[in-house]
Order: C-alpha cells, then sequence, then structure tokens
C-alpha cells in the first residue's frame, strides 16, 4: 500500500510543478462540464418551440346539417387552430400545402376533406361513417418532429371529436328537452292512461263474458232475422190479397148511389109484406064473426095472421141485426120502439085469438079492432122509420166505405214498402251479424294474447312506477341542453399533482447529461492519462493499479465537481432540488465510473478502451436516459439492470426532482458494487494479465499503426 501511494503522491507532485502538465490537467477537469453544460442548455426547453415547426393546414369543408342545425366543422377546426399556438399553422390551399411538405419547406400538411362535416353527421343513420382528416408528414426531415406534429394532429382530432360530442349532446339533450317539457303536459293523460290500464287489467274478466255472450246473443238474432225472412214472403203474399180484396170492394162500393137501396132490397120486401099483413089484419078487424062458430074462424086466421107477423118482424130484426154489425151502425130508437110495439101488438092479438075466460065476445073484437089500428099505426111508425132515420144512415155510412177502403188500401200498399224495406234491412241486417260474428270470433281467439299483453303491460308499469319517478325523469329530461352537452363532451377533468414538478426540460436531461459528461471524462483521462507508471524501485502490479487508480479517482472527482457545481450554480434554467447530494451522488458515480473504466483500461490497454466506448454506447441506449425502459427494445430492457449508467442517472434524478431515501439506497448499494467488481478484478486479473498484455502491446507496436 505504502508503494501505491508513493506512486499517487509522485503523480500529484508531477502535476503540480509541471506546468505544462498541470494546464492539460486543467483542461481534462474542465472539458466535461462543456460537454455536460452544452447540451444540457441547448435541450433546455425543446417544446417551446414548436411554433416555429411549419404545419399546412388546407380546409375544403362544405359544412352539413344535424338535426336541423348547420354545422361546419372546417371552419370551427380553423378558428381553433388560429388560437392555438402549439405548432406553426399555415393556412394554404392544397396544392400549396401538398407542395411545401414534398420540399421541406412544411414538416407535415393537414387537409379536411369536402364530406368532413357530412360523415360527422352520419352519426344519426344506422351506419355512421367516420370523419377523416388526412395527414402528410416528410419523415426525412426529422426524426422528431414527425412525432410532435403527429401528437398535433392526434390533439386536434380530439379536440374536433369534443367539439362535435357537445354539438351533437346540446342536440340530443334539446331532444330530451322537448320530450320532458311534452311529458310534463301528457302527465295528466298519462295518469288517465294508467288508471285505464289498470281498470282494464280489472275488467278483463267481464270482458270476456261479455264477449261470449255478445256472440250468443249475435247467434240468437241472427237466427231471429233468417226466421223473419222466412215470414215476410207469407207477409207480403196476405198483403197482396187484401189489396185485390180492396180493389174489388172498392168499385163495388163506387159503382152507384143506389146500392144501398138494392142492398136494402130484402128489407123493404119485408116491409111491404108486413104492410100487406097489416091490411090483411084490418080487413080481418073489420068483418067479426056473427056466432061463436064463426069466431073460431076468425080467431084462427086472427092467429095466423099474428103468427105471419110475428115471423116477420123476426126477419126483420135479425137482418137489421146483421146490417148493424156489418156497416157498424146503431138502429134508430123510433125504429127500434116501432118494432117493439108491433111485436108485442102481435102477441096480443094471438092472446085475445084464444078469448080469454070472463070476457065476452064484443070486448075480443072492440079489442081487436083496437090492436088492429094499433098495428097499422105500428107499421106506419116503421116504415117512417125506416124511410126517414135507417135507409138515410145507411146511405151515409155507405158512401163512407169508399174512403175508408181506399185508405185501407194505402195502407196495405204502404205496409207491402215496409215490408220490401224489411227485406232489405234484414239482408243487411243478416250480413252485418254475420260479419259481427266473425269480429267475435276473432275477439274470443284473440282475447288470451290482449289479456297477456295488458298483464304484462300492467306488470311492467307498475315496475316501472315502483321503480321510478315520473317527476324526477322530467326534471331530468328539462335541464339546460347546453350545460349538458357541454358537460358530456368533457365530462372528466384531469387535475394534475406534479410529485416532483420540473419546470423545464433541460432539468429533466440534466441528470443524464451530467452522467455521460463524468463518463466521457473517464475516457479522456484513459485516453491521455498513462496508465501504467514506470516500473521503479521494484513496484508490483497491483501498487501499480492501486497508485495510479488514486490518481485517476482525483482527477476524476474534479471533473465531476465542476460538472455537479457548475450545473447547480452557473446554469441559471436548470432546477436542482437538493445541489449538495446532486453533486455528492455525481462524486459517487465519477468514483465508480472510473474504477471500471481504469480498470478495463489496466487489462487490456487499448482493446480496453474500446471495450469502455463500448459500454458507452449500450449505456446510452440502454439506462433510460433519454427515454423509459419499457419503451426501448427487448434487448436493452435485458441490459438495463446490468449497467451503471441506470443507477447514476436514478441517483440524479433523486438529488433534481427530490429524494425518495429508499431508491437512493438501492441505487448507491448497486453503484458500490459496480466498483468492488471492477476494483476485484483490477487486484485479482493485473498481475496474470500483465505478462500477456506486454506481449499484445509489443506486437501492436511492430504495426507501427497503433501506439
Amino acid at each position: 500500500m505504502r508503494k501505491a501511494l508513493s506512486i499517487y503522491m509522485s503523480d500529484l507532485k508531477q502535476l503540480t510543478t509541471n506546468w505544462a502538465a498541470a494546464v492539460l490537467a486543467a483542461g481534462l477537469i474542465v472539458l466535461p462540464s462543456l460537454y455536460a453544460w452544452i447540451n444540457v442548455e441547448a435541450s433546455l426547453d425543446p417544446y417551446d418551440n414548436t411554433v416555429n415547426l411549419r404545419v399546412g393546414v388546407v380546409n375544403e369543408d362544405r359544412g352539413a346539417e344535424l338535426a336541423g342545425h348547420r354545422f361546419h366543422a372546417g371552419k370551427e377546426i380553423i378558428n381553433a387552430l388560429r388560437n392555438n399556438h402549439r405548432l406553426g399553422w399555415q393556412f394554404v390551399t392544397k396544392a400549396k400545402g401538398m407542395e411545401g411538405v414534398r420540399k421541406g419547406d412544411y414538416f407535415a400538411t393537414i387537409v379536411i376533406p369536402e364530406d368532413f362535416s357530412a360523415n360527422l353527421a352520419t352519426i344519426v343513420r344506422d351506419r355512421p361513417k367516420r370523419a377523416v382528416i388526412h395527414y402528410y408528414e416528410n419523415d426525412k426531415r426529422n426524426a422528431i418532429v414527425p412525432k410532435i406534429t403527429e401528437r398535433g394532429v392526434s390533439t386536434l382530432s380530439a379536440q374536433v371529436g369534443d367539439e362535435f360530442t357537445a354539438i351533437v349532446n346540446t342536440v340530443l339533450f334539446s331532444l330530451f328537452h322537448e320530450a320532458g317539457v311534452t311529458l310534463e303536459q301528457q302527465l295528466p293523460d298519462i295518469r288517465h292512461f294508467e288508471t285505464l290500464l289498470f281498470r282494464l287489467q280489472n275488467d278483463l274478466p267481464t270482458i270476456e263474458r261479455q264477449l261470449d255472450k255478445a256472440s250468443r246473443d249475435a247467434a240468437q238474432a241472427r237466427q231471429f232475422i233468417q226466421r223473419a225472412e222466412q215470414l215476410l214472403p207469407k207477409a207480403e203474399q196476405v198483403v197482396n190479397q187484401g189489396r185485390e180484396w180492396l180493389d174489388g170492394a172498392g168499385r163495388f162500393f163506387a159503382q152507384t148511389k143506389e146500392t144501398p137501396r138494392l142492398f136494402m132490397a130484402p128489407t123493404e120486401a119485408w116491409l111491404r109484406t108486413l104492410e100487406e099483413l097489416t091490411v090483411s089484419l084490418e080487413q080481418w078487424a073489420a068483418a067479426p064473426p056473427r056466432s061463436d062458430d064463426d069466431f073460431e074462424r076468425w080467431a084462427a086466421t086472427g092467429k095466423a095472421i099474428a103468427t105471419d107477423g110475428e115471423q116477420l118482424l123476426s126477419q126483420l130484426d135479425d137482418a137489421l141485426h146483421r146490417l148493424e154489425g156489418a156497416a157498424d151502425i146503431d138502429r134508430p130508437a123510433h125504429l127500434r120502439n116501432a118494432l117493439i110495439r108491433l111485436r108485442q101488438t102481435f102477441a096480443d092479438m094471438q092472446d085475445m085469438a084464444m078469448r080469454p075466460a070472463g070476457q065476452s065476445f064484443e070486448t075480443i073484437v072492440e079489442h081487436v079492432q083496437t090492436q088492429a089500428a094499433a098495428v097499422d099505426a105500428a107499421v106506419k111508425g116503421v116504415r117512417q122509420a125506416y124511410e126517414q132515420q135507417a135507409l138515410p144512415l145507411i146511405q151515409t155510412k155507405w158512401a163512407e166505405m169508399a174512403p175508408l177502403f181506399q185508405q185501407t188500401k194505402q195502407r196495405l200498399e204502404n205496409m207491402a214498402g215496409v215490408i220490401s224495406r224489411l227485406e232489405r234491412l234484414f239482408t243487411n241486417a243478416d250480413r252485418d251479424l254475420k260479419a259481427t260474428e266473425q269480429w267475435l270470433t276473432a275477439a274470443k281467439t284473440e282475447y288470451p294474447f290482449l289479456a297477456r299483453h295488458v298483464s304484462e303491460l300492467t306488470a311492467l308499469v307498475a315496475k316501472m312506477k315502483s321503480e321510478t319517478d315520473i317527476n324526477e325523469l322530467i326534471h331530468l329530461l328539462k335541464q339546460d341542453p347546453q350545460a349538458k352537452g357541454a358537460f358530456l363532451a368533457h365530462p372528466v377533468d384531469v387535475k394534475t399533482y406534479r410529485l416532483f414538478p420540473l419546470p423545464n426540460y433541460g432539468s429533466g436531461m440534466n441528470p443524464f447529461y451530467t452522467v455521460l459528461a463524468i463518463w466521457v471524462g473517464g475516457l479522456l483521462l484513459v485516453s491521455v492519462l498513462v496508465i501504467d507508471p514506470f516500473r521503479e524501485n521494484g513496484n508490483t502490479a497491483r501498487a501499480m493499479y492501486i497508485g495510479r487508480l488514486l490518481t485517476f479517482w482525483t482527477l476524476n472527482l474534479l471533473q465531476a465537481f465542476v460538472v455537479t457545481v457548475g450545473a447547480a450554480m452557473f446554469l441559471p434554467h436548470i432546477f436542482i432540488r437538493d445541489p449538495h447530494w446532486f453533486v455528492m451522488f455525481g462524486l459517487l458515480a465519477g468514483m465508480v465510473f472510473t474504477v471500471i473504466i481504469f480498470t478495463l483500461v489496466s487489462l487490456f490497454g487499448n482493446v480496453g478502451k474500446a471495450m469502455a466506448i463500448i459500454l458507452l454506447v449500450l449505456q446510452i441506449a440502454g439506462a433510460g436516459g433519454t427515454y423509459p425502459v419499457e419503451l426501448i427494445p427487448p434487448f436493452f430492457r435485458l441490459l438495463n439492470p446490468w449497467l451503471p449508467f441506470t443507477y447514476a442517472i436514478d441517483l440524479m434524478r433523486e438529488a433534481v426532482g427530490g429524494i425518495v431515501w429508499e431508491n437512493v439506497r438501492r441505487d448507491v448499494v448497486r453503484l458500490c458494487l459496480f466498483a468492488v467488481a471492477a476494483l476485484l478484478a483490477g487486484l485479482s486479473f493485473q498481475a496474470p494479465l500483465s505478462r500477456w498484455m506486454r506481449v499484445f502491446k509489443e506486437k501492436v507496436a511492430e504495426s507501427k499503426l497503433f501506439h
């Protein structure tokens, strides 16, 4: 160890006493810092300057209508881009835009086609068509710019989607609002319908019974009509016969005015016979008997005359009775009284002809003569009553019969018309009843279907009523369409909490460039300084390894100190939350990197330098310094845990953003393991490999191509 310290002290003396060595050492100490600082400043915040990225914008959209609302999505995009300063939007024609992106004047060109709004409006159709924005980019200009412009277009597309969603939602909620107002207006009708529906369900059994009853009643009514149709021809026949008889009777009564007298001829004949009998009676009474024997003959003659008179009166009375019934007239009072007196007189004459006991012959004759005179007077009274009362009354009734028959005939004709109408009515009624029977049969067939669906609908309404408050639904539908549309277009606001906030991109890249500068500083040292000290005083390989390693450590620590302190103090825009830990972690990284690089070169010479450069390249790609480890290819993800950069960069990030000590302890331990492994390798393989490497170096020198 003393020999190693002796070598180290000798190196320090040379650096401090030899001004040329001191100048060179100072340059080596400062040079890595310049590399880090320049790169950090250059990448301070490149995404703040994206406004300088020229992107052509072409709008050919013609607009469209959606539910009566005219909208122009292309113009909305242009207006949004005019207020968007993230990229350098150039509003040009399609020809100029395509030429610009082809020549490289524009990094990209966006073309909004003429059917852009029309395609958006197809959202209300069964098969909506997606709207398309055509994006043309020039990838050869730069590898990063297409990603930036593509992200801008994606943001633009999302913004257009949000705006269109807001329009659609506003339209939909306007319709909902109208539906809510209509629903509120129709609420009484809805309640009434609900009541009717439940009442209908309760009345379904009654409806079924009524359908059965109506079906039976329709069948019975149809049978009645069919029977009536069968009877109508008979009724029509009777009416026609009555019309024919009335025609004949009417003609008979209208033929002559003497017809009543002809009709009364038998009665007049009886009256004449009666008058003749009265003459015979008078003659008989005028020739009284002279003796008892004559009296007997005389009495028999008178009795015969009285008997004939009674028979004539009976025949006359029967004829008058028939006339009264046929002509619907009452017998005149005088005629009736005269006939009664005449009948009584004939009866008395018969009694007198029997010669009652105790009466004298003369008395009987006198009485008979008196009765004969009475009979004559009665017969004259009958004739007078007949001529003055009975015959005029019959003639009057006779004259009234013709109009009566005409009226009856007219009624029969009316009845015939009624029968004709009844035939048509019954025919139509039979047809209608047949249709009614068919309808009732169909209704009875469909009744189970109706009853089932009414029950299901009633159950659904009851469930909706129990689970849904229609007033609340109306309240929801009537809310402000604009507010609801805007809310659904942006239903979620992301509130970002930056746990370890950094003000700019350069501050985030500072750990990577600082660690990279420290490694580059180590490479500069092994490229400029001599690795193997001159063998003096019997120094061993291990002593020379440790002694010269201490020198490299010193210089690299100075490099790391300058890089970290300069970044913390002299870069005004670079943010470091814990500057002292930033310096300490930088010094630790320098110590680990130095022992790794120095060991490689010490063991393998120029080959070791190449190995250190290769390791640098692998670490730049696989340590996650610029891109997250999750984004790099699988091979580099496998390498990541085995690279010192991984843990050195993480340590520096802890100091820049804010320390999580669990992460610090893990990274420090793993960095130290790299250093210990490199140190053990250097101490273990220094002596065995030195002889072989000396031979290798001599052969290389012989080529006179390498030093």
